[in-house]
């Protein structure tokens, strides 16, 4: 019997996300919808809903029109949709609200921009374009804005040209938030910022620290299905903000706080440098988020961060130093953090004593994590556990049973995965689907497993997963021994155009 799925949803859309409607349903014609996925994206990224965006452009509206807007949650899910287009006053209020121009919003379209001008560059001596952002209640100017895709520049037809960085400036913020200018080295890499900012002094408020803490969660919860490269940006803007607050906030429990969210947000940086194959900067994202835990005394955040990096060293075949790291890091999780983040770091462990031929140590550690998942469901989790559900859980055992060359122990976990995995294009459903096709190769199931390979590849075409896509290979590999079938060519074509 061979495993079956759902469609995966890993269709592409619109590569803009820009809505074409013009403001009234699409009534006329069969022309489709075009969802803004643009808006949507900087919505997640703040970690807000669709009704807590309604509220936040109703309150701006106030403060800074002095006239109420009348947006429902109901509003945002058709703008986000195509069903509708924000009119011209609601797409103003959201530029400001966001701090992006509207093409990086979705209202225009990338190439309807771009016979007006090649160059997006400021003039010399012209400055580049300032936004307001709205950030834990007080209004914080901030400027050139980042653009969300590639290199080079974007122009806004309602404002002055922007030039794109990695990391905006902040340069004023009302609402009793005191900003400093960066000093000396503020074009420096951001680790290193980062790293010279933990040494100094700040002062903010609480209400502040938590809209930070909810950036990072966001930001987190878009890594699952957005590409390392779109999101590496925004992460990068998000932690400049929180290196300029630790720049001129004294030691107290906030700065304690917010030093744990720098930290957060330089583990999820180092994590999609390495997921784009930039491992010199991951490394060094990962050493300052440790520097960060260990000024924050946070044991979960350095626990995070030796998980982060037995990903990388197990990617160079260094399955022994990654039992080492996540040893380390069990120990750690042990000092001071949550039941979720010891069963994803024991279900790691599991992974790799199998990937070294430890069976007894991989099943040992499977049985660790799998009571540390059953506490954890009401022990709450940390931003880097938001993705380790019951399905991620089982994908690990499918992963280890594989690995273990115990394939029906490793079909049951398959088949429970499948069961509680959502439809989602996520990058964890990729992971899922390429080892279910291992397990069908142990199976000699062998037009399964190219199906769940091809199924693995969509998504990892559309989320542009490196983790993803050595995965699907090593499915490859073992398929050698049927490379001159129909169904493995058809599997070699995909991999092909892919890469």
């Amino acid at each position: 019997m061979q495993l079956t799925t759902a469609p995966s949803g890993a269709s592409r859309t619109s590569p803009t996300g820009a809505s074409v409607d013009d403001g009234a349903p699409s009534g006329r014609g069969p022309a489709p919808r075009t969802p803004n996925s643009r808006l949507r994206l900087s919505r997640e990224e703040r970690g807000w809903s669709q009704e807590r965006l309604a509220t936040e452009i109703r309150r701006f509206s106030m403060v800074h029109d002095g006239r109420e807007a009348g947006v429902t949650g109901n509003m945002i899910c058709k703008w986000e949709k195509g069903d509708k287009k924000p009119s011209l006053r609601y797409q103003r209020l959201l530029r400001a609200l966001f701090g992006r121009s509207s093409v990086e919003l979705g209202f225009v379209d990338d190439e309807a921009l771009a016979p007006i001008g090649g160059a997006g560059r400021p003039e010399p001596g012209r400055p580049a374009d300032v936004a307001g952002v709205t950030v834990g209640g007080a209004t914080v100017t901030v400027g050139p804005v980042a653009a969300l895709h590639g290199t080079g520049s974007v122009i806004d037809p309602n404002g002055p040209p922007v030039e794109r960085r990695d990391v905006l400036r902040l340069l004023a913020a009302a609402g009793g938030v005191a900003v400093v200018p960066l000093g000396a080295g503020a074009d420096g890499p951001p680790w290193e910022r980062l790293s010279a900012a933990l040494r100094r002094r700040a002062s903010v408020t609480p209400e502040l620290v938590e809209e930070l803490g909810q950036r990072t969660a966001g930001l987190y919860g878009l890594e699952e299905r957005v590409p390392a490269r779109t999101l590496m940006p925004r992460v990068t803007e998000h932690l400049g903000r929180l290196i300029q607050l630790l720049e001129s906030t004294g030691r107290s429990p906030l700065r304690r706080s917010l030093t744990s969210t720098a930290g957060e947000t330089a583990a999820l940086a180092g994590w999609l440098a390495f997921d784009s194959n930039d491992l010199p900067a991951a490394t060094a994202y990962y050493r300052v988020a440790i520097e960060a835990a260990r000024d924050a005394e946070d044991h979960g955040l350095w626990a995070c961060v030796l998980g982060y990096e037995s990903y990388q060293t197990a990617s160079q075949g260094r399955h022994d130093q990654a039992c080492a790291l996540l040893g380390e890091a069990q120990r750690r999780a042990a000092a001071g953090s949550t039941a979720m983040t010891r069963a994803w770091l024991a279900a790691r462990e599991a992974e790799e004593q199998a990937a070294r031929g430890e069976g007894r140590a991989a099943l040992t550690a499977l049985d660790r994590a799998q009571d540390a998942f059953d506490r954890g469901e009401s022990d709450g989790s940390r931003v880097w556990t938001h993705f380790f559900d019951r399905g991620r859980l089982d994908g690990l055992k499918v992963t280890t049973y594989t690995r273990l060359r115990r394939p029906a122990a490793a079909y049951a976990a398959a088949t429970e995965a499948l069961r509680v995995a959502g439809p989602g294009a996520t990058k964890k459903r990729s992971l899922l689907l390429s080892d279910i096709a291992e397990v069908h190769i142990q199976r000699r199931e062998i037009d399964a497993a190219c199906h769940f390979a091809a199924e693995s590849l969509a998504i990892v075409a559309q989320t542009d997963f490196s983790l993803g896509l050595a995965r699907v290979r090593r499915a490859r590999e073992h398929l050698r021994p049927w490379q001159h079938t129909q169904v493995v060519r058809d599997l070699d074509d995909q991999l092909r155009a892919l890469v």
